[in-house]
């Protein structure tokens, strides 16, 4: 049997550039490599650049604020109780209007922790260089555009 009791404060964090607060509520190891769930936290103007998954589908539920997406050739702003679906090879970016909490759900699971943890590394004024973004995608299939 299989279960585990997370507990927000105590869930591995990872602070991105632009302030970018996520926690690891769920990974891989939890859930047999199905899902894996995040919790995030985006200041007003933090944004994910163009990009697109390989392998996992990549849900948002937007627990608070407004967000800008960007999926495909769309463009919309996603509200507090809105879904977001980007499955694999759909590229898509986002910005946060508005201070906003989000959920942000990948399954399979893997490839979107990695990168999370990878990505924390970076900052405007240390970038990712085509190298690094060479490595997102041999070793997570995301693609940074």
């Amino acid at each position: 049997m299989r279960y585990k009791h997370v507990v927000s404060a105590n869930a591995q964090e990872y602070t991105l550039d632009g302030g970018e607060v996520t926690r690891i509520l769920a990974s891989g190891e939890d859930t047999d490599h199905r899902v894996s769930i995040f919790d995030s936290l985006l200041p007003k103007g933090n944004e994910a650049p163009w990009h697109y998954h390989e392998i996992d589908d990549e849900i948002f539920y937007i627990i608070s604020g407004e967000i800008e997406f960007a999926v495909d050739t769309e463009e919309f702003v996603a509200k507090s109780g809105d879904l977001v679906i980007a499955g694999p090879n759909v590229p898509r970016r986002f910005k946060a209007l508005q201070e906003s909490k989000v959920l942000v759900i990948n399954a399979p699971s893997g490839p979107s922790e990695g990168f999370i943890r990878d990505i924390s590394k970076f900052s405007q004024s240390n970038p990712p260089t085509e190298s690094d973004r060479q490595a997102f995608i041999d070793k997570y299939r995301i693609h940074i555009l």
